[in-house]
């Protein structure tokens, strides 16, 4: 078929095929340059190997419309190469505008910021340099106030010591002192300060001489004040134990005292029936223990306030451990000679070797009754009425033995309620100590 000849398919004039180079290969290098590498593999499947004329045409279609769409392409690159030429122009002018503000921020970086810089470091050292010599000046003068002040102390205590007999007063120079930090105490400083020409021993050394003096003396006044019963004057030493920093021992001293206490009210009560018949009441051993354990009671609630006011939260306890230790042994005493009077032991003896008689015969078939009676005289009478007389002294008698279950009660619900009261308040003094 000769292409452009009648009754041939005559090709668009913007369509060129490729030109063959004489040996049947076909040069398609400028086409595919045009057209990209689609219409290149288009052209070589679809024309060359094309078999009937509508593929030819269903190809050259196909061509056409990749071309329009690629002239549309080209087209929009061309209209838009403007708008981006003008944008680079943009950036341009961006990029030198910039450049420019960059030299003249580090200009500026170089020029005033390294001296503010600079300015600022210098300030900041200075600062942290004065903060630590106002800290170097408060610690010195911080120093020099205690020293003064254990001085002050120290000249105290010896002066309330002599002739006036403060003890108060000494006792609260001790207290003081006591405040101050042991590093100031042992300190040479301190050493070298303190010491004058009335009290030439070092500061600590003299507090301790002193602490130990008034604590002799304190523990033979309260001990005098309270043989003599004076209450005021016990309270008054009772009081200045803990300015010393002497609490164990006036805890201590005390804890006695109001033992001594219990032990003499527990054995006037129980020595108030000795040669009468109030023993023998149902009920007096029993209220003896009522009367202890509610004397006990009223030393703790009445006592528990300065206990704890002049030493501490939660120290009540340790007198408390001292009260209940006398408890102990003035109510053994009391149930020990409740035994002993009640003949309690004698009494579980012969309840343990009741032969409970009736309980045995009622178990036991009946015995025919004898014909005839004894006469008067005979053995047969006199055995009958020595047994008889026999399991009347063999017997218990139950009137006893409920009087003493009811004491025993009596005693028993007068040591749970105490020990109730002695709980809780216990259990209070540890909640305040935490």
């Amino acid at each position: 078929m000769v292409v452009g000849g009648p009754g041939t398919l005559k090709l668009p004039s913007y369509q060129k095929m490729p030109r063959s180079n004489g040996q049947g290969v076909h040069d398609t290098k400028s086409w595919s340059r045009v057209n990209g590498e689609g219409a290149e593999e288009t052209s070589r499947l679809g024309i060359y190997d094309s078999s009937s004329i509508a593929e030819i045409r269903d190809t050259l279609a196909r061509l056409h419309e990749h071309e329009v769409s690629v002239t549309a392409r080209l087209d929009t690159l061309v209209a838009s190469q403007k708008d981006l030429s003008r944008e680079l122009g943009r950036l341009d002018l961006m990029r030198a505008h910039l450049g420019s503000q960059a030299v003249s921020t580090r200009s500026i970086s170089k020029g005033l910021l390294s001296n503010a810089a600079s300015t600022a470091n210098r300030i900041s050292n200075a600062v942290k340099r004065l903060d630590l010599e106002q800290a170097r000046v408060k610690g010195t003068l911080d120093v020099v106030e205690q020293v003064a002040e254990l001085k002050a102390c120290v000249l105290g205590v010896t002066g309330s010591m002599g002739a006036p007999q403060d003890w108060e007063t000494a006792a609260g120079y001790l207290n003081r002192a006591s405040k101050i930090t042991n590093a100031i105490v042992n300190g040479p400083f301190a050493e070298e300060m303190v010491p004058t020409a009335e009290v030439p021993d070092p500061p600590n050394v003299t507090l301790e001489h002193a602490a130990e003096s008034l604590r002799g003396l304190f523990l033979r006044e309260f001990e005098n004040a309270a043989q003599e019963g004076n209450g005021t004057k016990v309270t008054r030493f009772f009081k200045l134990f803990p300015l010393i920093g002497k609490s164990d021992v006036g805890l201590d001293v005390y804890g006695r005292y109001v033992c001594q206490g219990v032990a003499s009210r527990a054995r006037a009560n129980l020595n108030a029936g000795t040669g009468g018949d109030q023993r023998k009441e149902g009920f007096f051993y029993a209220n003896a223990l009522t009367k202890l354990f509610e004397h006990i009671a009223q030393i703790v609630e009445s006592h528990g306030g300065l206990v704890e006011q002049h030493y501490g939260a939660g120290r009540m306890v340790k007198v408390i451990e001292r009260l209940q230790l006398e408890a102990d042994i003035q109510g053994g005493i009391i149930i020990d000679t409740w035994s002993d009077e009640r003949s309690i032991d004698r009494k579980l003896t012969d309840i343990r070797s009741y032969a409970s008689t009736f309980l045995v015969q009622s178990f036991l078939p009946a015995q025919p009754q004898r014909i005839g009676t004894p006469r008067a005289g005979s053995p047969a009478r006199r055995n009958a009425a020595a047994e008889a007389q026999a399991r009347e002294e063999e017997g218990v008698d139950m009137k006893d033995i409920d009087g003493f279950l009811s004491e025993i009660a009596v005693m028993l619900g007068r040591w749970s309620l105490y020990s109730r009261f002695i709980a809780a308040k216990c259990k209070v003094c540890a909640d305040s100590n935490s």
